[in-house]
């Protein structure tokens, strides 16, 4: 038989399959509120935590641990900052990072991945599908944040000259911005805008004819003090700050700590080193403790070698207590806290204090200006 014939005639070797491992199916996406509803559990935090402390903000979840504070930022959109998508969270988080490292190297550690594997388990840094991302920061001895401290009424003059170096220090190292003086005060000027227009609303419970006759005197303080401003402007003294300079983010600590910037907007960081340090000083007033808040501007003052116009600090400081106000009665339109005693009080206060800095303002300017008659 010939070769080639008896070669189609052998019969045919079964092909055979390789045998195909299933995978595990892929675990349907959990959403935010599941999400942190896992992350109550201890044992998925590095730091083997007995228990979880959950903090929930506008915008972020915050998880403490005994050792470690871990936020995770919601998916939401608000104020024109969107985080629906991870990758918009992942900026986010990398710049809230990256601003608090100027003055809480110690406390802002990582930015880091969570993850779930194909079983469904979610793991803080881990291997698997990344979910999310949290800024992993040490935790601070709430005793020794400066509004408790000021509360027990132990703070010393040497811990306000330590944050008012820290200051100094901060201001002085901070890059001169360009902007020139007619947007500087145009910005200060759309503050007032917000603030009038605002407080104004029938909603919020104020009372209107006040609030403008409030926002127009600043108004003409702002016109008054066009030539210091332009001066602050040319010295290079608007930088890019902190930008919620409170007294419960500052911790005095060895070196100072401070928490907790405003990095949502870099509009609303772009400020005078002396509006900043004049706005600690009018919280620490709120709190109950003007002296201390006289004792930060003297030490700023002699750290930075910076003088400022009385009049200006006051002008600011009656800006940042009107902003406050605005703030705290917002929370009126928010179904929770509609009616709230304690935020129509905040309000108030915030706006006694806006009052008194602006009289003191105006009183100090037209003294200058009966001088140049």
């Amino acid at each position: 038989m010939p070769v080639a014939r008896a070669a189609r005639s052998m019969p045919a070797k079964r092909r055979v399959r390789p045998v195909r491992r299933s995978r595990p199916r892929r675990i349907s996406r959990l959403t935010a509120y599941e999400t942190v509803e896992r992350l109550r559990s201890p044992d998925i935090w590095p730091d083997k935590a007995r228990s979880v402390r959950v903090i929930e903000t506008h915008l972020s979840w915050v998880f403490l641990t005994p050792r470690f504070a871990w936020k995770m930022k919601k998916p939401v959109r608000h104020a024109g900052s969107d985080l629906r998508a991870l990758g918009a969270r992942e900026r986010d988080c990398r710049r809230e990072f990256a601003l608090n490292r100027r003055l809480a190297p110690k406390v802002y550690l990582a930015v880091v991945p969570l993850t779930v594997d194909w079983a469904g388990s979610l793991a803080v840094n881990g291997s698997g599908r990344v979910v999310d991302w949290i800024v992993q920061m040490r935790r601070l001895p709430a005793s020794r944040m400066l509004d408790c401290v000021l509360a027990a009424h132990t703070v010393g003059t040497e811990d306000l000259r330590a944050v008012s170096a820290t200051l100094a220090a901060f201001y002085g190292a901070r890059p001169r911005l360009a902007i020139d003086a007619e947007r500087y005060r145009r910005n200060l000027g759309d503050l007032i805008d917000a603030n009038e227009r605002d407080l104004c609303d029938p909603a919020l419970q104020q009372d209107a004819t006040a609030v403008a006759a409030l926002c127009d005197s600043q108004r003409e303080a702002l016109a008054q003090l066009r030539p210091c401003l332009e001066r602050r402007v040319r010295e290079g003294r608007i930088v890019e700050g902190h930008g919620d300079l409170r007294p419960e983010h500052v911790c005095l600590v060895k070196p100072i700590q401070i928490i907790d910037c405003l990095a949502l907007s870099k509009v609303l960081r772009t400020v005078d080193c002396a509006d900043e340090i004049a706005f600690l000083a009018l919280e620490c007033e709120r709190l109950g403790a003007s002296q201390a808040g006289r004792i930060l501007l003297r030490e700023w003052r002699q750290a930075s070698g910076d003088r400022p116009e009385a009049a200006l600090v006051h002008f600011y400081q009656s800006l940042r207590a009107a902003v406050r106000a605005r703030l705290a009665a917002l929370h009126l339109r928010e179904k929770a806290y509609c009616g709230s005693p304690h935020w129509i009080e905040r309000t108030l206060c915030y706006l006694r204090l806006a009052r008194v800095h602006l009289k003191r303002c105006k009183r100090l300017l037209n003294a200058r200006a009966g001088l140049l008659v």
